[in-house]
């Protein structure tokens, strides 16, 4: 059974866990904080994570691996049956785009929506101004994840797959902050209605509403205390074109912002 180290909000340990659930391999979640050094399972997540980030799990015979697009990768490798990319070659490679795309370009707007609303790391005009750059930026990215369905009733293609748990977390993430899907996208709409009626996403939406529950009393308000946050690559080039220099400065400044760990 694979031990996964995840994070419920993470959109990469959200988009494993579906996959996992879709293949029916079993695995252990162990919800681990990346800050949390004093944790009995940290240094099992350290030694499987060397970059301190989720989602990183540890198979069965000792085998670590991390980085979500990796982690899937040895998991189809390793359980071929059912795989999660479609069969083409042509196929797989747009799956492959799409995922990259939700990685990097879509999840720094969430992060940005999450560090505004969430973390408050930036009130009043600068909140306003970062607010509305993220609004027309998922206006472009829910037309471009529109036109993936064109002919096509799932991100993946024929059947749901890999395409939809990438794309999937990330449009309940931005409603869960407060930019839900605009109704004029109804092809999308709909698709997410699909998503959410299947097993392995309802498995996922299940363990994020318990973890919400237990932790943020069932919403996102604002966070009890300070946390230091990773800005990595697209995070950090995000804020800083989005206006948010200032954010960034401050982060750095309180302490409350870090880069990504460096490999020992």
């Amino acid at each position: 059974m694979l031990r996964l180290f995840e994070h419920p909000l993470s959109p990469y340990a959200r988009k494993v866990k579906i996959v996992l659930e879709w293949k029916g391999v079993p695995y252990e979640p162990v919800f681990v904080s990346p800050m949390d050094t004093r944790s009995a399972s940290f240094r099992d997540f350290l030694a499987a994570s060397p970059r301190l980030e989720v989602p990183c799990f540890v198979d069965d015979d000792g085998t670590t691996v991390f980085d979500s697009t990796i982690m899937l990768d040895y998991v189809d490798e390793k359980w071929p049956a059912n795989s999660s990319l479609p069969a083409e070659p042509a196929e797989r490679a747009r799956v492959r785009m799409l995922e990259e795309f939700c990685d990097t370009q879509v999840e720094a707007v969430n992060w940005g929506l999450m560090e505004v609303r969430f973390f408050k790391r930036a009130e009043g005009a600068l909140a306003d101004s970062l607010l509305a750059h993220a609004r027309e930026q998922w206006l472009r990215f829910w037309g471009r994840l529109e036109r993936e369905l064109h002919g096509r009733e799932w991100m993946n293609g024929a059947t749901f797959g890999r395409g939809d748990a990438a794309v999937y977390p990330h449009i309940t993430g931005s409603a869960f902050f407060g930019m839900p899907l605009e109704a004029k996208f109804d092809r999308l709409a709909d698709w997410a209605a699909r998503c959410a009626d299947q097993p392995a996403v309802r498995a996922d939406a299940d363990q994020l509403a318990k973890w919400l529950k237990e932790n943020l009393g069932g919403g996102a308000g604002a966070a009890p205390m300070p946390v230091v946050r990773q800005y990595r690559d697209h995070r950090l080039e995000w804020m800083m074109k989005s206006g948010g220099v200032d954010v960034v400065l401050r982060g750095l400044e309180a302490g409350t912002i870090r880069f990504q760990q460096e490999f020992e």
